[in-house]
């Protein structure tokens, strides 16, 4: 028959997902492929480390013994293009490594992928940050995607790798995300920046805040990420926020110790970084108190 009756390719139109029990336990997996061991992983220079956490990214290059190095960003976090096309062509056939912080695509995303894939580098594109991201335009254009399930859902683990070919995961359940209205979810965050975001604009100058991520360009916030004017702020923020229960994040405040004072740009975002929630659960009614008693820490700190 030249049309069935109904459809039965179980392997047309499919996405390879594979499993995981987290987003670092995917990427140690990855590592031990063959097609990838021993190869030198360019990396951007804005990896966090935690003496709870230790490094979800690093550490699983550290485990594998790969070779790595750095490639630049700027004051924004943005990919530094002409350092990275320089390492890229000196690395062909190895590994470019692209992380989508808070969420966002970066503008050069496209630019560099091609770039990479014209020397034969493997693209793997984090997504811890940025699910929903990827989920309004869902094309695999790299050769490895790595998802994180609890850092956007409401669950206590889970990873997945999404692969241009077959992967095999380590055995463990499957995550029913189709429980969660994911539109709803990305709604959400999205209305709960922009909200944040109108305010934020209007004083920003006033209060010396830089707002890392001025505009959404299609991407589905992971935080809302702004910069103020020192360490010392950043640090008496990030308590006194959370102490009256407002819980706010700085993603990374720690470098890895291999990213030094070299790395200006990147070092001076870490120390002044502070991350604002927008996640599915914050409601509207308490953004605007958040934001005035962060504007009120700032004032007092500036009188002081």
């Amino acid at each position: 028959m030249i049309i069935e009756k109904i459809q039965k390719n179980s392997s047309a139109c499919t996405f390879n997902w594979a499993y995981f029990d987290s987003a670092r336990t995917g990427l140690k997996h990855l590592f031990r492929r063959k097609d990838l061991r021993g190869k030198t992983v360019l990396l951007p220079a804005y990896i966090g480390y935690s003496t709870r956490e230790g490094s979800g990214v690093f550490d699983p290059v550290q485990a594998a013994k790969m070779p790595y190095e750095f490639y630049r960003l700027t004051k924004r976090l943005f990919i530094d293009l002409e350092d990275v096309k320089k390492k890229i062509r000196k690395s062909r056939g190895q590994i470019l490594f692209l992380i989508h912080y808070f969420g966002f695509r970066d503008p050069n995303l496209h630019a560099v992928k091609v770039y990479a894939q014209k020397y034969g580098l493997t693209v793997i594109e984090d997504f811890a940050h940025a699910f929903f991201t990827f989920w309004q335009n869902p094309a695999v254009t790299f050769d490895y995607g790595v998802f994180s399930i609890h850092k956007l859902f409401p669950e206590r683990d889970g990873g997945m790798v999404l692969s241009r070919n077959r992967l095999r995961g380590d055995g463990t359940r499957r995550y029913d995300l189709f429980k969660y209205d994911m539109p709803a979810i990305a709604a959400r965050r999205i209305e709960n920046y922009s909200r944040m975001l109108k305010r934020l604009r209007s004083c920003a100058k006033k209060y010396g805040i830089t707002i890392l991520r001025p505009s959404l360009h299609g991407s589905v916030p992971q935080t809302l990420p702004i910069l103020v004017k020192s360490v010392e702020l950043r640090d008496h923020l990030y308590f006194t926020l959370n102490r009256d229960g407002y819980g706010v994040v700085s993603l990374y405040h720690s470098l890895i110790d291999p990213i030094d004072s070299s790395y200006g740009a990147e070092q001076e975002v870490a120390g002044r970084i502070l991350n604002l929630p927008v996640h599915q659960d914050v409601s509207h009614k308490h953004l605007d108190p958040m934001l005035d008693r962060m504007l009120e820490i700032i004032s007092r700190q500036r009188t002081s």
